[in-house]
């Protein structure tokens, strides 16, 4: 398996990782998940709501941590 370097520009203090990077709810490529679908909320995938709350569309889903080691995933 070939590595990747990643540099990170900036200070790396800034960076953020949206919290759908470790929802359950996810689907593979990142935009879509169960909830959403069509695409995910810019609001929701920018961290600018926090999806453990209710937010409009979301059909009662929200945000499920991944439990490690544990390989099922759910895909939209």
């Amino acid at each position: 398996m070939n590595r990747v370097k990643l540099t990170i520009v900036g200070d790396p203090i800034d960076l953020r990782v949206s919290q759908c990077t470790f929802c359950a709810h996810r689907s593979p490529d990142g935009t879509r998940c169960r909830a959403y679908p069509k695409g995910i909320p810019v609001e929701i995938l920018y961290n600018l709501h926090d999806h453990a709350r209710e937010f409009p569309g979301d059909g009662g889903l929200r945000y499920q941590p991944i439990v490690l080691g544990h390989t099922e995933r759910v895909v939209a």
